[in-house]
């Protein structure tokens, strides 16, 4: 079977429940489409668990793109009270941006592995993909990329397109991407539509679908999304 998640915001346990849910096994596919990391409790202990599954295909989030910026080249003994020390006026002003947007606590956690699980870590990271396409045995084909794509223009390939229009895109309910594959992304709260009143639900068009359904919002409703691709079934834990 073939899995897909995304945003799932350091909600490890989250991400472990659905996995029981789904029965995900190595026989099975998983890809999660970005922002594993920030706002929520866990971001480096999910981080590690993906890391440590050859079944799981990372893409990459605006999350994980602000933490390679701001933790690359820190050297080992940067702490937690020590790091902006290290920063040029330019990278403060990037690394104030992260800790507003949820970064204290990935980067308390990953400040506290050991320097050589450190590198590993960024290095799985710098291999994280802008974007898949699949192809279904029945012939369905997939776009899946984090947020969408700003600036959508069909005659476009995916690598014509800047890392900016595949990582921070915010598609409307109203608007449309390809006539013969199915583009699949997260990035926006689908509870944040206002067409769904809400809701945190799996947002299907015609030419897309929204599976970031806020999970690291969970106290107001957000749910951790899965949709499986093989018969189109959501799961929500």
């Amino acid at each position: 079977m073939i899995y897909v998640m995304s945003d799932i915001h350091g909600c490890h346990e989250l991400f472990q429940q659905m996995c029981e849910k789904i029965g995900f096994s190595e026989e099975d596919d998983l890809y999660i489409l970005g922002d594993f990391i920030d706002r929520g409790e866990t971001p480096i202990p999910l981080l590690l668990d993906c890391m440590d599954r050859i079944n799981v295909y990372p893409l990459l989030g605006n999350h994980e793109a602000v933490m390679l910026q701001c933790v690359t080249g820190l050297p080992a003994e940067a702490t937690f009270d020590t790091v902006a020390d290290f920063y040029t006026e330019e990278g403060i002003a990037l690394f104030s941006a992260w800790m507003q947007n949820g970064g204290a606590v990935t980067l308390s956690q990953f400040l506290e592995l050991p320097q050589e699980q450190r590198m590993e870590l960024l290095d799985y990271m710098k291999e994280f993909r802008f974007y898949e396409e699949l192809t279904m045995p029945d012939g369905r084909r997939f776009v899946m990329t984090h947020s969408g794509i700003e600036g959508f223009d069909p005659a476009l390939s995916l690598d014509a397109y800047e890392p900016d229009d595949l990582l921070n895109a915010r598609p409307q309910q109203t608007d449309r991407f390809y006539e013969d594959r199915t583009l699949i992304f997260g990035h926006t709260p689908t509870l944040t539509y206002p067409q769904l009143h809400g809701r945190a639900e799996v947002l299907i068009t015609d030419t897309y679908i929204n599976i970031d359904c806020g999970a690291v919002f969970h106290e107001a409703g957000g749910k951790l999304a899965c949709l499986r691709l093989d018969d189109m079934e959501v799961f929500y834990v």
